[in-house]
C-alpha cells in the first residue's frame, strides 16, 4: 500500500544505494525517453491534463479507442457518430457499449486492444497479449486525498488500506494477497490527490479467478470492522516511516502553505491522530466516555466512528462513473470482455461528476511572490521555484508547459545549467509541469547548489528569469527546428515503444483512462507533440513571472548571511518542518522582469545526435535465442554478443566493463575513482546533453571492480556517444574549482548516508559483514579533504595503464559491428592485458555453523522514530544447483505468510519483507522489519514466527504444497518484456561471474522435483530456531527514541559483534565464481 506524493521535488527524494560505487539517483537520473526536459525522468507523458466535466453517460466520449473490434460476434446496434456501438445485454453479460474506430499505437504493438463502456460509466480497456506470461488487471478512481473530509484527512488513503481486506463473496482479510503471492503475482495499490489505483499480476491462467476479486473490492467490501484499529495504525505507521524524509516534508509544506481552506492544503497521507481527532472530539462533546477500548479490534467507540466516516466517505465518493479499469491476459477481446463486464457492472453508479477536479487556484495574493526558507533534515542546499499555469487539460496535441520546461531544463551551450555550473553554483536543475493537472496545474524549476550557490541562490533564481525574458523576447516565430526536433523525438519514441511488466502497463492505461483525450489516442495522447502552438507556448511564458511564483531555498543550515539574523522559524502542522516565509523585495522583482542581459544565455543549437537510420533488421526465426554468445576473446577482452530478435526495435545497448584492481583496493582510491567519474561525466553534460535528448542514454559508474560504461538507446549514433565518452575519459582535464565541487558534493553525500530509512541502514550493515572488504563512508570521508587534481590524473593514469574488458552488445547491431565496438575501445583505453590473477575477483564470508550472531548500531538521525533489524539465515555456496532452488522455495513460501502475520495481524511495523540474499559464494534468507517496537523484541516475533511456520509448512496438504511450487515456476520461467530487461538479465550473470544464463530454467525444473520433506530438512537445518547448524546474523538499528528498557530481550547463547574488522577476519571466504557457461562460438 502506498500513499504518493506524485509532486514531490526529485531532488530532494536521493538517497545513495548500498554499493561501493555511485548513489542510485547518479545513475538513475537519465532520460527514459528523448523528449525528456531534465536529467530527472521526467518524460512528455508525466504531464497529464485536467479532464472536461462530463455527466457519466458521456464520460467516455473523450476517453478511448480500440483496436481488434472487428472480431466481434454477437449482435449489435448500429454505430454512433462518435464511434461508440452498444453491444446488447446476452444472458449474464449486460448491455455494454465498444468503440469501433482504430487505436493509435505503436509499430511494435501486437496487442489487440477494445475499449468498452459499462452501462455504470465504468470505463474499460481490455488487452489481448498472445505471447504474455503474466496477467494483470488496474482499477483507478477519479477520487483521492484531495476530497478527505476537512476534518479526517488522511481517510481516502485508510480507505485505500480497508477496501482490500475482504469482500462479501471472498471474506478472509488476506484472501487476495495470498491469492495473488501465491500463485507467482504481486499486487498493490496507491493514493495521490485526485486518484486511487488498485492493481495486482498473476499467471495468465488464473486472471478469471483474480478478476471477481478485485471486482468485490468496488462492488461489496466489507470494511471489516475488527481490523479498524490495525489498519488506522497501519496508516500510522507508514506516515511515521516518512516523518524524516525531505521530500515528504517539503511536498506536505507547500500544500499547508495553501490558503485556508483550498483542498490543496490537506494532509493526504493521515496518521493516528488525523483519522480519530474528529470522533474524539465528538464523543468529547457528548460527554460519552471513548476511552479503555481503543486497543480492541474496532478501536472501541473512536474506532466505531472512524468506520463509520469511512463508508459515508466511500458512499460519497466511490462510484462507478469515476472508475476506469484496464485488464492484461493472454485471452480474446471477446473473453476478456465477456469476463469484465458481468464482474464490474455490479458496482453502483451514484451519479457523481465523473472528474472531479480542483476549480480554484490554491495561492492568493498574500502566497504569490514569496519565498520560503526551509531547514532539512539532510545535509544539503537547493532551491525550487513554482508558478501556477492555467488549465493546460486541453493542450494534449501541442503540451506548450512541457516545450517551455525543455528548454529551462535544458544542459547544453547557452543554457541556465551551463552558465551556473562555470560560475560553481549548480549542481544540476530540472524544469517540468505538474503531473496531474485536476490537481493543481504548476510550472516547477529545481536544483541543487553547492554552498557558493546557496550563498549566491539570488543570482542564481535570477539567471533563471533572465533566461525566460530571453523566450519572452525571442522574436516570434521561433526558430523551426526547435519545434521540429521535439515533434519528431515525441514521435521515435512513441513509435518505438517497447512493452513493459504488464502490472506496469495496465496502470498506465487506468490512468490515461480517466485523461480527456479523443478516443483514437488513449496509447499516444501524453507522449506525442502534434502540433506546434506558439500563442500558448507563450501563454505558459507569461504565468512564469516573479511576482506570481513561490520560492523554496533548502538548507539544513541557513547562513545568517542569507536569511538575516534571529529569523523566526515556524514548524509545519504535520512534519514540523521549519520555515520562514517572506514576501519578495520589489527591487527584486523588478530586476527579474528586466530583459535578458547575460550574454551567456542563449537558446540550444541544432541538435546532431537525431537520429536518422531507424531501420531494423528483422528476420524470421523459430525461437529467441536465450543467451548470448561469446563472438570475441582475447588476454585483453571479452565480448558477449546478441543480436535482438524478438523486440525488433533500432535500439541497442552496450555495456563495457573495464576491470582494474586500481579502483577500490584502499578507501583512498575509493574515492579517487568516484571523483574520476564524477568529474567525467560533469565534463560530458554539455556535450552528451543533446544525445539524450535524441533518444540516446549513458552512464559512467565506479564499482569495486572497476569502471562500467553503458550506453543505450538509438542505434544510429550510439557508437558515436560511445566513442566521445571513451575520448573524454582518456584526454580528461582535472580542473581544480570542478573538483572542489564535486569533492563538496560527495563529502555532503558520505555524511548524509545515514540519514536514511533504518531498514536500509539494516541492509547496508549486514551486508557489508557478509563481504570481506567494503570502504564504509566514514573511511572515505576521511581522504576527501586531501585530494588534489594531480592525485586524480594519477590515479587515472595507473587505473587505466592495464585493464581487462568484458563488454556485452546487445540490439539491433550486426556481430561485424559488434567487433568494431570492441577494436574501437581497445583502440582508445590503449591499455595493457591485466593477467587473470590479476582480474578483481568478488568473495563473501561464511558465517560458522551454530552461529548465533548480533549486530547493534544505532540510527544516526536523533527524531528518527523508526528502529530495524535484518534477521539472515545463511543456506550455502549461490552455486549450488540442488541447494539453491530449495532455497527460492523456501523464500517464496514464507513471504506471504511473513507479511500477513508480523505486519498485518501483529502490527510490527510498515516495513515488513522476505527476500533471497544472494552474492558471490553465498545465498541465504533475509526477513526485514522497520518499526517502532525494540529490535529485541521483533528478532523474538521473527524467532516465533519460524517456529509457527514450520508447523505450517508441515501441514500443507499435496495440492497446496504443489501450488506454491507452481507459483514459484511461474516467477522463475518469466520472459523479459522489452530489449533494456533482457540486456540487465544478460548483465547480472556476466558481472556474477558465473555466466550461467540458463540458471531460471534449471532451477524451475528442479523445484519442480522438490518434495516437501526435502523443503522441511532444509528448513530444519537452516531456519528453524532449534536448528544447531543454523547461521543465523541479526542486525539491529536503534532508533535513539527508543527508550533502554522498552521490551528488552536477550536470546540465549547470543554473540554480539563488538569488533567488525577482528569479526570478518576470523571467518572464512567463499571460494570465487566459477563460469558454468563459456558460451564461445
Amino acid at each position: 500500500m502506498q500513499n504518493r506524493a506524485h509532486a514531490l521535488p526529485r531532488l530532494l527524494t536521493l538517497s545513495s544505494n548500498l554499493s561501493a560505487g555511485k548513489p542510485f539517483s547518479k545513475i538513475c537520473w537519465r532520460q527514459s525517453r528523448a523528449l525528456s526536459v531534465t536529467k530527472i525522468r521526467r518524460p512528455f507523458s508525466s504531464w497529464q491534463g485536467r479532464p472536461r466535466r462530463y455527466s457519466y453517460s458521456h464520460s467516455l466520449g473523450y476517453a478511448h479507442s480500440l483496436h481488434g473490434f472487428r472480431t466481434m460476434s454477437i449482435d449489435s446496434k448500429p454505430v454512433s457518430e462518435d464511434g461508440w456501438q452498444e453491444v446488447p445485454a446476452n444472458g449474464d453479460v449486460p448491455a455494454y457499449w465498444f468503440f469501433t474506430r482504430p487505436l493509435e499505437k505503436p509499430e511494435p504493438d501486437d496487442r489487440e486492444y477494445r475499449l468498452i463502456r459499462l452501462q455504470n460509466g465504468l470505463v474499460a480497456m481490455v488487452v489481448h497479449d498472445a505471447v504474455a506470461d503474466k496477467a494483470a488487471a488496474c482499477v483507478d478512481i477519479a477520487v483521492g486525498s484531495l476530497h478527505d473530509p476537512d476534518d479526517v484527512p488522511g481517510l481516502a488513503h485508510f480507505c485505500e488500506h480497508m477496501l482490500s481486506k475482504g469482500s462479501e463473496p471472498f471474506p478472509a482479510e488476506n484472501d487476495f494477497l495470498s491469492f495473488i503471492t501465491s500463485n507467482g503475482g504481486i499486487r498493490n495499490a496507491g493514493t495521490g490527490g485526485s486518484y486511487q489505483d488498485y492493481w495486482f499480476s498473476i499467471h495468465p491462467s488464473l486472471l478469471s479467478e483474480a478478476l471477481p476479486r478485485l471486482a468485490a473490492f468496488f462492488h461489496s467490501p466489507l470494511f471489516t470492522p475488527t481490523l479498524t484499529s490495525r489498519e488506522i495504525h497501519a496508516v500510522d505507521s507508514e506516515n511515521k516511516r516518512n516523518l524524516q524524509n525531505d521530500g515528504r516534508r517539503i511536498f506536505q509544506l507547500g500544500r499547508s502553505l495553501s490558503k485556508d481552506g483550498h483542498p490543496w492544503k490537506k494532509f493526504g497521507t493521515g496518521n493516528f491522530k488525523s483519522l480519530t481527532e474528529a470522533a474524539r472530539r465528538k464523543f468529547e462533546q457528548e460527554g460519552v466516555d471513548w476511552k479503555g477500548e481503543e486497543d480492541s479490534g474496532d478501536g472501541g467507540p473512536v474506532g466505531r466512528e472512524t468506520r463509520r466516516r469511512l463508508v459515508e466517505w466511500w458512499k460519497q465518493q466511490y462510484c462507478a462513473g469515476r472508475m476506469s479499469l484496464a485488464v492484461i491476459g493472454k485471452e480474446s477481446v471477446d473473453e476478456l470482455t465477456a469476463l469484465v463486464v458481468p464482474l464490474f457492472s455490479k458496482i453502483e453508479n451514484r451519479g457523481f461528476e465523473p472528474r472531479p477536479s480542483l476549480k480554484e487556484e490554491p495561492w492568493g495574493d498574500s502566497e504569490k511572490g514569496t519565498i520560503v526558507f526551509v531547514q532539512t533534515v539532510k545535509d544539503y542546499h537547493s532551491f525550487n521555484i513554482t508558478f501556477l499555469l492555467p488549465d493546460q487539460s486541453r493542450n494534449f496535441a501541442t503540451q506548450p508547459a512541457q516545450i517551455v520546461a525543455h528548454f529551462v531544463g535544458h544542459e547544453g551551450p547557452g543554457s541556465v545549467c551551463s552558465y551556473l555550473k562555470k560560475k560553481g553554483w549548480l549542481v544540476d536543475i530540472s524544469a517540468f509541469p505538474s503531473r496531474r493537472n485536476r490537481e493543481v496545474p504548476a510550472f516547477t524549476v529545481e536544483g541543487r547548489l553547492t554552498k557558493e550557490g546557496y550563498l549566491h541562490y539570488q543570482e542564481v533564481v535570477l539567471t533563471i528569469f533572465n533566461y525566460l525574458s530571453l523566450l519572452r523576447d525571442t522574436p516570434s516565430p521561433l526558430p523551426a527546428y526547435h519545434f521540429d526536433e521535439i515533434k519528431k523525438m515525441s514521435s521515435v519514441s512513441y513509435q518505438f515503444r517497447e512493452k513493459s511488466q504488464p502490472h506496469t502497463y495496465a496502470s498506465t492505461l487506468g490512468y490515461e483512462l480517466l485523461e480527456p483525450y479523443p478516443p483514437e489516442w488513449v496509447l499516444s495522447g501524453s507522449t506525442l507533440i502534434r502540433e506546434w502552438d506558439e500563442n500558448l507556448f507563450r501563454s505558459v511564458l507569461a504565468s512564469l513571472l516573479p511576482e506570481k511564483c513561490r520560492i523554496m531555498i533548502m538548507a539544513k543550515h541557513h547562513q545568517p548571511a542569507v536569511i538575516g539574523e534571529n529569523p523566526d522559524w515556524q514548524a509545519e502542522k504535520w512534519y514540523g518542518t521549519g520555515y520562514v516565509v517572506r514576501k519578495l523585495d520589489q527591487d527584486f522583482i523588478g530586476n527579474a522582469n528586466q530583459p535578458n542581459a547575460n550574454g551567456e544565455l542563449h537558446l540550444p543549437a541544432p541538435n546532431p545526435y537525431i537520429p536518422e537510420d531507424l531501420s531494423v533488421e528483422k528476420k524470421d526465426i523459430s525461437e529467441p535465442a536465450k543467451i548470448p554468445t561469446c563472438v570475441r576473446q582475447t588476454d585483453y577482452s571479452s565480448l558477449w554478443y546478441k543480436k535482438d530478435d524478438q523486440f525488433w526495435v533500432p535500439k541497442a545497448h552496450v555495456k563495457v566493463d573495464i576491470k582494474s584492481p586500481m579502483a577500490y583496493c584502499t578507501a583512498r582510491q575509493a574515492v579517487l575513482t568516484r571523483l574520476l567519474t564524477d568529474l567525467l561525466e560533469d565534463d560530458l553534460s554539455e556535450v552528451t546533453y543533446d544525445a539524450e535528448l535524441a533518444g540516446l542514454d549513458y552512464a559512467v559508474n565506479n564499482y569495486r571492480g572497476g569502471l562500467l560504461v553503458s550506453v543505450n538507446g538509438y542505434n544510429d549514433k550510439l557508437g558515436a556517444l560511445l566513442d566521445t565518452i571513451l575520448e573524454r575519459l582518456k584526454s580528461l582535464i582535472i580542473k581544480p574549482d570542478r573538483l572542489q565541487v564535486m569533492a563538496e558534493q560527495l563529502d555532503r553525500e558520505y555524511r548524509n548516508f545515514y540519514i536514511r530509512q533504518p531498514s536500509l541502514l539494516c541492509d547496508h550493515y549486514t551486508a557489508c559483514l557478509l563481504m570481506p572488504i567494503v570502504w564504509m563512508p566514514e573511511d572515505k570521508l576521511i581522504e576527501t579533504p586531501f585530494i588534489t587534481p594531480e592525485d586524480i590524473e594519477r590515479h587515472k593514469t595507473d587505473l587505466l595503464s592495464k585493464v581487462y574488458l568484458e563488454v556485452l552488445v546487445t540490439g539491433n547491431i550486426n556481430r561485424e559491428h559488434a567487433q568494431r565496438i570492441v577494436e574501437s575501445v581497445e583502440h582508445r583505453l590503449d591499455a595493457r592485458a591485466l593477467t587473470p590473477l590479476e582480474r578483481p575477483q568478488v568473495r563473501s564470508l561464511l558465517l560458522p555453523p551454530g552461529s548465533n550472531l548480533v549486530l547493534k548500531r544505532e540510527v544516526t538521525d536523533p527524531k528518527e522514530l523508526n528502529s530495524s533489524i535484518t534477521f539472515y539465515c545463511q543456506f550455502g555456496d549461490i552455486a549450488d544447483a540442488r541447494l539453491r532452488p530449495v532455497l527460492e522455495l523456501i523464500v517464496h513460501t514464507i513471504r506471504e505468510p511473513a507479511f500477513s502475520q508480523l505486519r498485518t495481524v501483529e502490527q510490527l511495523g510498515y516495513i515488513v519483507a522476505s527476500a533471497f540474499w544472494s552474492s558471490t559464494g553465498s545465498m541465504g534468507l533475509g526477513i526485514k522489519i522497520q518499526s517502532l517496537r525494540s529490535p529485541s523484541y521483533l528478532e523474538h516475533r521473527v524467532e516465533d514466527f519460524l517456529t509457527h511456520f514450520r508447523e505450517q509448512l508441515a501441514g500443507f496438504t499435496p495440492e497446496e504444497f504443489e501450488s506454491k511450487k507452481a507459483g514459484l515456476v511461474i516467477k522463475l520461467l518469466e520472459r523479459t518484456k522489452n530489449l533494456r530487461d533482457e540486456t540487465s538479465r544478460f548483465w547480472g550473470h556476466i558481472r556474477s561471474g558465473y555466466y550461467d544464463y540458463l540458471q531460471n530454467e534449471k532451477d524451475a525444473a528442479a523445484v519442480q522435483a522438490l518434495t516437501l520433506q526435502i523443503i522441511l530438512d532444509a528448513f530444519d537445518r537452516y531456519v528453524h530456531p532449534s536448528s544447531r547448524s543454523r547461521k543465523k546474523l541479526c542486525t539491529h538499528v536503534v532508533s535513539r527514541q527508543l527508550k533502554a528498557d522498552t521490551e528488552l530481550y536477550e536470546p540465549e547463547a547470543v554473540t554480539f559483534i563488538k569488533d567488525e574488522s577482528l569479526f570478518k577476519a576470523a571467518l572464512a571466504c567463499s571460494p570465487a565464481a566459477v563460469p558454468v557457461h563459456s558460451g564461445f562460438a
